[in-house]
């Protein structure tokens, strides 16, 4: 299924699958050779002896096995029997782990325990990213939240309708007409989504169609993948080669000059087209997208050429399309495995819609009794053309309250239950008094957090998919009741425009699709609670098509 993509990109997810996606709320749990635990010193445990280690059960070499029989069981037996802060030799490292909201905030919160740190010492990351940018390269730099806060969030509203564009093109494409679609690896299609969608709004609309932009930015995680992927095999020496190997030759850097080579013309005809409106007395209002905002304040974020800003772009890439495929993939199984939700999200799309097109149509009116507008044909080509009256608008999509609540509970329900590896650049004291030691990793307990009846509600074991509507609590809001993008100053900038995304790829799919069933039965709490949203072979997805649509494709709008 899916013959439109290209054969560069499919061995992507059987990769990523075993990688630790880069970021606030990204899969964090990572694994560390026995060879680097003797051998850097800075992977034992905590030395303050008032933290206790989890006694392992005999006959195991570690806590892994009697982990994964139970996460949460494991987890909270630990917590009962030791407290809120132990030790475990567990996901092939020393680590201390922390439990309950206080304690969990305190890691994400406190700027001396370092995730960025813990990743660097156990893959070389700092190099990784260091070798695709010429500026920037301090790994503490805040940069990327600078760029986003001001090419990205102000133009929500613009993005969006182009972002509905990508992912319906693309879902046209992978599921054709027929009645009932099998997608073999539901991954693969939401892959291609979000990299079109990022296409666009990183590199332009000129180019989120070009499969050498779509490709790059699919094949740059595989290379990630490469980096960060490492097994019981692996050692000491992981770190140490990557580290090497990175700063003599990044595999990154054909995919920072094929977005050189594309983005090199558009630039020199937007440039051209500038020139022009100039020497015509008009003025030139440039397109939309972080590509060209990155251009023209080139000296404020301190870029050196065009191949700096596109290894930048390759940055953001990393930080955002593999994560935002996670979750969309992750809330589409569950859409399968809970198929009674699917109808009232496709209710609550129509009834926005609905609402949207009154309102437009309202203000139509009071433009045309106004005398402002001598027409209704006045409005074609405009924001308020009817075309675009049933079109997922930015604001339409902030107000599916179901379908974010939904997205929420997905993300609650899943995530991985020991998140956030974070290294103690020195010793440092949480809030109950138990000190951390400088060159020590702690990892927040989710489930202590995600798992919460004060933080969560009545039977936090239990799906329910309406659990945070009309609570303020939107599947971007980063706290410590939802952790995937992290809290505080160090939380995921980019997570308003993925939350977006992923919300849209939702609504477009219940409103096309009556039903999504999940083909191998016995796969199905695998394809809900995998920690990398990937099982190996994946179960195929069945699709029903709905008979009409409530949408419209957006109209040009005039410039």
């Amino acid at each position: 299924m899916f013959e439109s993509l290209s054969s560069s990109t499919r061995n992507v997810v059987a990769v990523l699958k075993v990688a630790i996606p880069v970021a606030v709320g990204l899969a964090s749990a990572v694994y560390l050779g026995k060879k680097m635990a003797a051998q850097s010193g800075s992977s034992d445990f905590s030395r303050d002896k008032t933290i206790p280690t989890v006694a392992i059960r005999a006959g195991d070499q570690s806590h892994d096995a009697e982990y994964n029989e139970d996460p949460d069981k494991f987890l909270q037996k630990c917590e009962k029997q030791y407290g809120q802060v132990f030790n475990l030799l567990i996901l092939n490292q020393r680590v201390t782990c922390v439990s309950g909201p206080t304690l969990v905030r305190d890691i994400f919160m406190t700027d001396d325990l370092n995730f960025s740190d813990a990743l660097n010492q156990l893959t070389g990351l700092h190099a990784f990213m260091a070798s695709i940018r010429k500026s920037n390269k301090d790994a503490d730099n805040r940069m990327p939240h600078e760029l986003i806060k001001d090419a990205i969030s102000p133009n929500m509203a613009e993005f969006t309708p182009r972002i509905v564009s990508c992912a319906e093109r693309v879902i046209s494409g992978a599921m054709g007409g027929s009645n009932e679609v099998v997608i073999d690896h539901l991954g693969y299609v939401i892959q291609e989504i979000i990299a079109s969608a990022m296409a666009d709004v990183y590199m332009g609309s000129e180019l989120e169609k070009d499969r050498k932009v779509i490709d790059a930015f699919i094949m740059c995680n595989y290379d990630f993948g490469m980096m960060l992927a490492f097994n019981s095999g692996r050692s000491f020496w992981h770190s140490i080669k990557n580290k090497f190997k990175y700063n003599v030759r990044s595999p990154l850097h054909k995919h920072v000059q094929a977005l050189v080579d594309v983005a090199t013309p558009v630039l020199e005809r937007r440039s051209q087209l500038k020139a022009e409106a100039l020497r015509q007395g008009k003025e030139y209002s440039p397109p939309t997208d972080v590509l060209q905002a990155m251009v023209d304040n080139a000296a404020k974020y301190g870029y050196v050429d065009l191949e700096d800003i596109c290894g930048h772009i390759l940055i953001l890439v990393l930080a955002s399309v593999h994560t935002t495929n996670l979750f969309t993939t992750h809330a589409l199984y569950y859409m399968a495995a809970y198929p009674q939700y699917i109808e009232p999200m496709f209710e609550e799309v129509q009834e926005v819609l609905n609402e949207q097109a009154k309102e437009r149509e309202e203000q139509r009116q009071e433009q045309l009794a106004s005398g402002n507008v001598s027409s209704m044909a006045a409005f074609l080509g405009t924001e308020l053309d009817p075309q675009n009256d049933r079109q997922l608008s930015e604001k339409a999509v902030r107000k599916l309250q179901k379908i974010d609540s939904f997205v929420r509970e997905t993300m609650r329900y899943q995530n991985t239950r020991l998140f956030g590896t974070h290294l103690a650049r020195r010793d440092t004291v949480l809030s109950n008094g138990m000190k951390i030691t400088k060159g020590s990793r702690v990892i927040g307990n989710v489930t202590s957090v995600h798992f919460s009846e004060e933080l969560q509600g009545e039977e936090p074991f239990e799906f329910r998919p309406w659990r945070f509507v009309g609570k303020g609590k939107g599947a971007s809001k980063a706290a410590v009741d939802l952790l995937p993008f992290g809290i505080g100053r160090h939380a995921c900038p980019g997570r308003f425009l993925a939350v977006n995304e992923i919300k849209i790829v939702c609504a477009l799919i219940v409103t096309k699709f009556s039903k999504l069933e999940i083909k191998e039965k016995e796969k199905t709490m695998d394809m809900l609670l995998d920690r990398l949203g990937y099982v190996n072979p994946p179960s195929p997805i069945i699709m029903t098509r709905r008979e009409g649509s409530i949408l419209q494709s957006p109209a040009p709008v005039a410039i």
